[in-house]
């Protein structure tokens, strides 16, 4: 018996010694796709491969030579088509399973929609459902991938950067993936929503390295603006900075603090503040054939900038504060409802809570007739924001302390 055991203990250790790496790839073998752009030329498809060089200005034996990252382009019928004829003029295979970032072209969102996208994503096994999504606002996604930027040498992992810090301004701190978008469009009755990002120079020299060397950083970047609109999967319009925010609040998506900046009342001047640790819940209240959805927020607030005169120690003013950022946000809402009522894209989920909430109802009423109904629902944002601080400084600068 214990011959047998050593015998199998050495078949298996024979076993491992020689089994070897079937299937690897070696670092010179392969080109990384960290993004992928996809466009509209006409009546055919335009994809851009975003590939990183792994050998690119090193001196390992083999590894290559040149940039670090590349944006292939080709043109087909379809996305499978196009990305097939780019491996005819790739050096190496491409190998998706790293990609991070998918970026859209507007006039392909509005022409031909988001849908075919999704069909062929979920049908490659490499490509993972959290990549990010973005909409080339105003824009190509060629003109998005093929920029040099300041500091990050690869433009997916700026991409993906910069939705983090712009949630100052979007409220948003993590970007929609591949996944969520899927769940949006066919399993919770709503139309999805992708953050847009624009270049800010639309200038030739953007797309060449030299071009780093410039100074002036803001000849050779791009910014997240607002939401791109989806009605089911066609892109119908836009949200600015401020509807984009009034969505983050009703989604519960603000996870990260965000600025508010109004004007002081009854003089020159304005109030800054940094909004944070936003809690919402959506409640549908429906009497008859009246649908009201109330949406309960609160949080706290920072006061971060005071250029007018206030004695910011009187409570009346705080509670005056308070206030003012309580209107600003219920503005915000309430623009972002009744652009989407507009539009007629229900970007809430609105209707997955009064599915959720009366299903027979749901399914005997609004199911089919979601479309109209959407537009006379009303939406009652109830706010309570609390003054955390008022900083460092107690009197305003243009006071003597």
């Amino acid at each position: 018996m214990r011959n047998s055991m050593k015998f199998i203990l050495i078949l298996l250790f024979v076993s491992l010694m020689l089994a070897g790496c079937k299937g690897k790839s070696e670092l010179n073998e392969i080109l990384i796709v960290s993004s992928i752009g996809i466009d509209q030329e006409e009546d055919e498809t335009v994809i851009h491969l975003q590939v990183v060089n792994p050998g690119g200005q090193s001196n390992i034996q083999g590894g290559g030579s040149g940039g670090t990252v590349y944006t292939y382009t080709e043109r087909g019928r379809t996305i499978y088509e196009a990305v097939k004829k780019v491996n005819n003029i790739l050096p190496r295979k491409a190998m998706f399973s790293h990609m991070t970032c998918m970026v859209v072209g507007e006039e392909y969102a509005r022409e031909s929609g988001i849908a075919m996208i999704f069909d062929f994503v979920e049908r490659n096994n490499q490509i993972r459902d959290n990549v990010l999504m973005l909409v080339a606002k105003n824009s190509s996604a060629k003109e998005i991938l093929s920029l040099y930027t300041p500091i990050f040498k690869n433009p997916a992992e700026s991409l993906n950067n910069r939705v983090e810090i712009a949630s100052a301004t979007t409220g948003i701190s993590e970007g929609m993936t591949e996944r969520e978008i899927i769940n949006w469009m066919y399993g919770d009755f709503r139309d999805p929503v992708i953050l847009g990002v624009e270049r800010l120079d639309l200038s030739e020299t953007g797309n060449e390295m030299s071009s780093l060397e410039n100074i002036n950083a803001n000849n050779k970047t791009y910014k997240i603006t607002g939401l791109a609109l989806f009605n089911k999967d066609l892109l119908t319009g836009w949200y600015d900075e401020n509807q984009t925010i009034g969505w983050a609040m009703v989604n519960d998506r603000v996870k990260d603090p965000f600025i508010i900046t109004e004007e002081c009342e009854n003089e020159d001047g304005f109030i800054g503040f940094s909004v944070k640790h936003i809690k919402t819940n959506v409640e549908p209240i429906i009497k008859d054939s009246e649908i009201t959805f109330q949406v309960n927020i609160s949080g706290t607030a920072v006061l971060q900038e005071l250029t007018c005169k206030m004695d910011v120690s009187d409570p009346k003013k705080l509670i005056d504060m308070e206030e003012q950022i309580e209107a600003s946000i219920k503005e915000d809402i309430e623009r972002a409802v009744e652009q989407a009522k507009k539009q007629k894209v229900d970007v809430f989920g609105f209707g997955k809570l009064v599915y959720e909430k009366e299903p027979k109802k749901w399914k005997e009423k609004y199911e089919k007739e979601w479309g109209r109904e959407f537009a006379n629902i009303k939406v009652d944002p109830v706010i309570f924001i609390r003054m955390e601080s008022v900083g460092t400084r107690v009197n305003s600068i243009h006071e003597k302390d």
